[in-house]
Order: C-alpha cells, then sequence, then structure tokens
C-alpha cells in the first residue's frame, strides 16, 4: 500500500479527537462546569471566545513553523498539549483557571493537530488524488464528532466532568499519540520515495519555491479566496449553531430538532468523500461553486420555514456542502501557493476566515432579537451565498494562467 494512506490515517485519527472535541463536544461540559463553578453559560462561553482570540495569532505562527519544522515534531506536539490542557482543565478550581486553561491549550493544539497541518502533509503526499485524500482525512472531523461525544456522554455519569478530561487525556498518550508518530513524515523523500513513484507522492524537491510573506499577501488569490470561504464558513456555522432553536420554534421536539445536527454531520462525512473526488475530477472551482450551490439551497428551504422533511432536506444540503469545505480549501492552496508555502498561507488565511465567522454569530442574533425568527437571516444569507459564488470568478490558478 502507498506510504501516503497511512499519512492520511493519522491526519485522519488527529482530527477525529481534536476537532471532535473542540468543535463537538465541549457543549456537553457547559451546564456540568456551569454548576461546578456556580457562574452562568455566558462565563463558560468565555473559554471558546478565549480560543478563537488565541486562535487568530497561533494559526499564522504554526503555519510559518509548518513550512520550515519536522510536521511529526508538530503534531506530537499538539497531541501532548492537548492531552496536558484536558489535564489541568480537570484540576482547574476556578472558572478564570478554566478559561484561560483552555483558551490557550486547545486553540495551540487546535493548530498544531488540526485540520491545517493534516491538509499540508497530507498535500505534500498526493497530486493526482490528492482531493480525494483530503477529503478522507477531513472525515475524521465528522467521525470524532459521533465518538468523542459518545466517549464523554458514556463518562460523564460515573467520573464527573473532571474525570472524563483526564479519561480523553490518556487515550490520548496511550492511542493517538504513538499512532502519530509511527503514521506521520513531513515529505515522500523522508521515507526514500520519489515523485516518479506511484504516480501519487511529490517530494520536497518538485515543490514550488517557498513564498514570503509578501508574496501570499500581494496574491490576489489570496484575498479572493479568503473572502469566499469566509462567506461560506461563516453562514454554515451561524446557522449550524441556531439549527435547534429554528426547529423549536416552528414546534418541533427538541430531540427531533436535535436530529437534524447528526443529520447535517452524516451528510457532512459523505459530502468530504465525494466533494474530495470532485476536487481532482471536475476542478477546484466547480467543486466549490456546487458547494455554495447546496448551501444556497438549503438556506433557502428553510427560509421558507417548511415541513419537517424539507427541513430535513435541507441539512442534507448544507451537510454535503460542509463535507466539501476543508478539502476543497486544502486543494486551493496547494495548487495556488504549492507545497513548500503551503502552511504559511494557510496559517494566514485562517484568521481572515475565522473574523467572518465570528461576525455570523451576533449578526444572527441581532435580527432574530428584531424579528423573532430565523427567516431574514437565511434570505441575507443565501444572498451572501450569491456573492461567495462571484468572488470564485476572479480567482487564477497556475494552470490557468
Amino acid at each position: 500500500m502507498f506510504y501516503g494512506w497511512r499519512i492520511v490515517g493519522g491526519g485522519f485519527l488527529s482530527q477525529a479527537f481534536v476537532i471532535g472535541f473542540f468543535t463537538y463536544a465541549v457543549s456537553l461540559l457547559t451546564q456540568p462546569v456551569q454548576e461546578t463553578f456556580d457562574v452562568g453559560v455566558e462565563m463558560v462561553m468565555y473559554s471558546l471566545t478565549c480560543g478563537t482570540f488565541v486562535g487568530l495569532f497561533a494559526m499564522p505562527i504554526v503555519g510559518t513553523l509548518l513550512d520550515k519544522l519536522s510536521v511529526r515534531t508538530l503534531f506530537a506536539a499538539g497531541i501532548v498539549l492537548f492531552a496536558l490542557g484536558l489535564w489541568l482543565l480537570g484540576q482547574s478550581t476556578t472558572i478564570i483557571q478554566y478559561i484561560v486553561i483552555f483558551g490557550i491549550t486547545m486553540a495551540l493544539a487546535n493548530a498544531l493537530a488540526g485540520s491545517m497541518i493534516s491538509s499540508a502533509v497530507v498535500s505534500r503526499w498526493f497530486t493526482a488524488n490528492r482531493g480525494k485524500a483530503l477529503g478522507v482525512a477531513a472525515m475524521g472531523t465528522s467521525v470524532g464528532g459521533i465518538l468523542v461525544p459518545g466517549l464523554i456522554t458514556y463518562w460523564l455519569p460515573d467520573h464527573g466532568w473532571r474525570g472524563t478530561l483526564q479519561n480523553l487525556a490518556i487515550v490520548l498518550v496511550v492511542i493517538v499519540l504513538p499512532v502519530v508518530l509511527w503514521a506521520i513524515r513531513s515529505w515522500p523523500s523522508d521515507v526514500g520515495i520519489q515523485a516518479s513513484q506511484a504516480g501519487q507522492a511529490v517530494g520536497s524537491a518538485s515543490a514550488a519555491a517557498e513564498l514570503g510573506l509578501k508574496d501570499i499577501l500581494r496574491n490576489p488569490n489570496f484575498w479572493w479566496l479568503g473572502a469566499t470561504l469566509g462567506l461560506l464558513f461563516s453562514t454554515y456555522s451561524a446557522i449550524l449553531s441556531n439549527l435547534t432553536p429554528y426547529a423549536t420554534q416552528l414546534g418541533h421536539q427538541e430531540d427531533a430538532a436535535s436530529g437534524l445536527i447528526m443529520v447535517i454531520a452524516i451528510s457532512g462525512l459523505l459530502g468530504k468523500l465525494l466533494f474530495g473526488v470532485a476536487a481532482d475530477r471536475l476542478g477546484h472551482k466547480l467543486a466549490l461553486w456546487t458547494a455554495q450551490l447546496l448551501v444556497f439551497t438549503g438556506f433557502v428551504l428553510l427560509a421558507i420555514e417548511p415541513s419537517y422533511a424539507l427541513i430535513m432536506l435541507a441539512c442534507v444540503s448544507i451537510g454535503l456542502a460542509a463535507g466539501g469545505m476543508l478539502p476543497v480549501w486544502g486543494a486551493f492552496i496547494a495548487d495556488i501557493f504549492g507545497l513548500q508555502s503551503y502552511g504559511r498561507a494557510f496559517g494566514l488565511m485562517a484568521p481572515i476566515i475565522t473574523l467572518f465567522v465570528m461576525v455570523g454569530f451576533p449578526l444572527t442574533g441581532r435580527l432574530y432579537d428584531a424579528t423573532g425568527s430565523f427567516s431574514l437571516s437565511l434570505w441575507i444569507f443565501a444572498g451572501l451565498m450569491v456573492v461567495a459564488a462571484a468572488l470564485v470568478l476572479p480567482l487564477r490558478l497556475p494552470r490557468e494562467s
């Protein structure tokens, strides 16, 4: 078997735990942490705010290190830091300690062992099948969205939230860290594989020349891509976070509303693979336009406040598109900026997209408070998808130039 699939497996596992916890499982800790420290939900949510803020600075720095240091070392540091952070969270005695520890360690772990670094190393190992490989690796985030919350739900009744976090830390050190150390290598040349072998690997010698900070920021593609993806991630994230209240507002039971998130997660699992293959065969622009069209369709369906069956159909459409975001983003970065500058370009673009995402949440809340419905937000977001699609037009990939 081609060694590159071992790299994909390592990235899959790391993303499953890092993204599975940071994105999907944190909400399960909100109530027990709130009760332990006798604070409101707002105080607990500051941990996510702190993590997002630290991530704005951590991603560009780690992205630069990614192009210069051993990816295996960075991965290992991220897993160790993740486990240490979980352990320290379990020892926290005040809510301020919890917020600071969470914000620093989880943001750094996400940067060092999350989607950015996984996409970078997978891209180095594949050319013709790069989109497919990125899609398979990104499926780890969806699997983690099921696995990690399941583990936490299983442990919470017997071990409490502190013991649960410590159990998860042990799993990271005993299982995830050894697998990552065994699987991850920075370049095919590290194990004696050359670009000509199997037509899949690409050695460091064949990568494009390394670009400096100014070269990346002066490239119009950087800003066009950052803006179109920023609108896509922002609108999707804002609606996903409000999907349950949207459904309950229409009279559906809370368990039925929560099931919609599972529909998106399952659809996203399939979407990661489908869009990864589509990016290889149909081209990156067409794949991105397809994702934006699916999100647009889902938003329009939700905006008309239809029956539950049509709401589920809208969630399938949005979920499929969500699955395509990471592999298509990674494929664009590799083609536009080259493998030697992948980490720096990805790391610089991540804060731009994060700023878009941060605006989407309060905008949705304010429009809901003003109208008593999510319909206006959904129509506006559907319109923004048209704008996002237009921003793809000026993008110029090297093969088109």
